[in-house]
C-alpha cells in the first residue's frame, strides 16, 4: 500500500511500545511473514497502521494461547478468517485459562498456610490446578521412568520441606531458567548458560539425586515431553530445544 502521511500510522518503535514486545519481535514477526508492515516510507523504514495494530493483536492473543507462530500464521492465512470470530473464541478461551489460573493462585494459598504449619496437604494438593487425569499421567509416567520408590522418595522430601522452602525452590527454578533464556544468544555451550546448567543440577538435588544418565535423560524430555516443552516455551520460544543441547553439552563435558 502507498505510504500517505495523512493516514494514522506507527513507526516499529512506537507499536512495539504499544504492544508491550520487542522491536525485535516485530522485526522477527516481519521475517517470518506473520506480519508485514503496511507501510514502508521511500527509506524502507517500517509504518504500521490501524489494520496492522489489529492483526497484531490477534497475533499476541494467539501466542498467549501458546499457539506457535507456524499455526498463527495457517489460521490467519485462511481466506475465511475473521477477527470478530476469533475475538469471541479468544475470550472463551482466556476465560477457562483465567479458571485455571484461580485455582492455581487458591493453591498456591493452600500450600503457604502448609509450609506455615496452618493446614495438612496431600502430595496430590501440590498439583492443585491439574486435572487428576494430569496428575496420574505425570506420576505414572515419572513411576515408568525412575520407579515407584524413587517417586515416593522424591514426593516426600517436598512434603516435608521446611517453612516456606517449597515457594522459594519454586522461585529459584524460574530464575534459572531465565537467566538460559536470557544468554541464549551466547550459545549453549557458553559459560554463562553452562554455569545455570551446573545450578540447575544442584537445584535438582531438592527433590531427588539423579545419576549422570538421568540428568542426560531428564534434559531430553524437557524437549520431547509436550507438556515440559509447552511450558518452557512460555518462557522462550525456543528454549525447550536449547536447554536439552546446553544438559547434553554439559553432562558430555563431566565424562
Amino acid at each position: 500500500m502507498v505510504y500517505d502521511r495523512s493516514m494514522k500510522v506507527y513507526t516499529v518503535k512506537k507499536l512495539a511500545e504499544l504492544a508491550r514486545v520487542s522491536v525485535r519481535t516485530l522485526h522477527y514477526y516481519d521475517q517470518a511473514g506473520i506480519f508485514k508492515p503496511e507501510f514502508r516510507t521511500a527509506n524502507r523504514y517500517r509504518h504500521y497502521g490501524e489494520n496492522d495494530v489489529i492483526r497484531l493483536q490477534q497475533i499476541l492473543f494467539f501466542r498467549e494461547l501458546d499457539f506457535s507462530l507456524k499455526e498463527i500464521k495457517q489460521i490467519m492465512s485462511r481466506p475465511d478468517f475473521n477477527v470478530l470470530e476469533a475475538l469471541e473464541s479468544h475470550r472463551g478461551l482466556l476465560e477457562k485459562r483465567r479458571e485455571r489460573l484461580d485455582e492455581l493462585l487458591a493453591t498456591v494459598d493452600r500450600t503457604v498456610k502448609k509450609l506455615k504449619g496452618e493446614t495438612k496437604m496431600s502430595i496430590k494438593d501440590y498439583y492443585k490446578g491439574f486435572s487428576d487425569e494430569q496428575i496420574e499421567k505425570y506420576r505414572r509416567e515419572a513411576k515408568e521412568r525412575w520407579g515407584e520408590d524413587t517417586l515416593n522418595k522424591s514426593e516426600a522430601r517436598v512434603m516435608k520441606m521446611g517453612k516456606g522452602k517449597f515457594t522459594a525452590l519454586q522461585a529459584e527454578g524460574g530464575e534459572i531458567f531465565k537467566a538460559i533464556a536470557d544468554n541464549m544468544d551466547k550459545g549453549y555451550d557458553s559459560p554463562e548458560v553452562q554455569a545455570q546448567v551446573a545450578r540447575w543440577q544442584a537445584w535438582l538435588e531438592n527433590f531427588h539425586h539423579y545419576s549422570d544418565e538421568a540428568l542426560l535423560g531428564l534434559g531430553r524430555t524437557y524437549s520431547e515431553h509436550p507438556d515440559f516443552a509447552a511450558f518452557y516455551r512460555k518462557i522462550h520460544k525456543d528454549l525447550p530445544e536449547f536447554f536439552t543441547k546446553a544438559i547434553e553439552y554439559y553432562c558430555g563435558e563431566k565424562k
